[in-house]
């Protein structure tokens, strides 16, 4: 017998045997391949207030974490910290606060979680409407201002990228885009102001929240129910009555309550006075998941819709 087709046999053997090597050596080398890379650790932030909870999420992205403290129910000036707010805190790379004393009640919250976190101030660089209530820098309320907004954005992607570096590029770019944004949210409300004569876009609020919305919007500040920049102050007999006065003497039709606060005290002016009582605006809060001011891009296009839509009926 020959021994050709032996031999031949073990060629053919040995050369299966290697070309199964190669390809599961090809294998590994795509499965290798394939695997994804790690995503990158997030960046565990705490926001103080609702707006800034929103501009943590649209810079940030998916490589931030936002725990929020404020919700739709909490005024931030008469908000008590709660235990679950320092375990928050004491858990986080980034902390995000208003300043100009929005936010007061953070100091010592921080002092009791023992928080290491990196402090970002959203207001710094900002000049502050004046104010003489005591206890204010000046008027805390600056995110009603389109260009003020832009800047607490800049802010916050500048905390983030000191807190981590590799992230930055994202930040920067997330930054930019959102900008571009509330531009044209800024264009959109003042298309919406622009029907209304200059005479009927006289503004009555719960408290003095919007002084930044009305220079942006060329509004006129008639007055507020509680005269001041927080909510936890009442007005005297007189400054009810000096107001009354001013929205007959002005004919205003309309006065504006606020989200998250008591509204009985403007149905007992506007009764007085013969005007109305307007839509909810977003003073210092923004709305409920699914509502129409779940973000701050929404609620102030809301403020601007119930504002206009008012005076357009008066």
């Amino acid at each position: 017998m020959s021994l050709i087709p032996s031999a031949l046999a073990r060629v053919l053997v040995l050369g299966v045997a290697a070309l199964a090597l190669v390809a599961c050596g090809d294998d590994d080398e795509a499965g290798s391949a394939a695997t994804p890379s790690a995503s990158p650790e997030r960046v565990s932030v705490v926001a103080t207030t609702m707006q800034l909870q929103d501009f943590a999420r649209q810079v940030g992205g998916d490589r931030v974490e936002v725990t929020g403290i404020l919700g739709p129910d909490n005024e931030p000036h008469e908000y008590e910290p709660t235990p679950s707010d320092a375990e928050a805190l004491a858990d986080a790379d980034v902390v995000l606060e208003n300043g100009a004393n929005l936010d007061e009640w953070l100091d010592d919250l921080l002092a009791n979680a023992g928080s290491k976190a990196k402090r970002v101030t959203a207001v710094d660089g900002i000049e502050l409407l004046p104010t003489e209530e005591e206890g204010f820098p000046g008027d805390p309320h600056v995110w009603h201002d389109p260009d003020n907004a832009k800047r607490m954005v800049d802010n916050i992607a500048t905390g983030l990228s000191a807190a981590n570096s590799e992230g930055r590029t994202t930040f920067v770019r997330n930054a930019t885009a959102y900008k571009a944004k509330l531009d044209g949210m800024a264009k959109q409300i003042r298309a919406t102001f622009a029907p209304i004569p200059a005479d009927r876009r006289n503004l009555i609020t719960t408290h003095d929240a919007f002084g930044y919305f009305v220079r942006a919007s060329d509004l006129n500040q008639v007055g507020t129910v509680l005269p001041s920049v927080s909510t936890d102050s009442e007005p005297s007999g007189r400054q009810v009555r000096e107001l009354v006065e001013a929205i007959r003497a002005q004919d205003v039709k309309a006065i504006f309550t606020e989200e998250a606060v008591d509204a009985s005290l403007e149905k007992q002016i506007a009764d007085e006075a013969g005007a109305e009582v307007s839509t909810s605006l977003y003073a210092d809060v923004l709305g409920e998941p699914g509502s129409e001011g779940e973000t701050y891009i929404d609620a102030e296009l809301a403020n601007a819709k119930a504002m206009a839509a008012a005076w357009a009926g008066s």
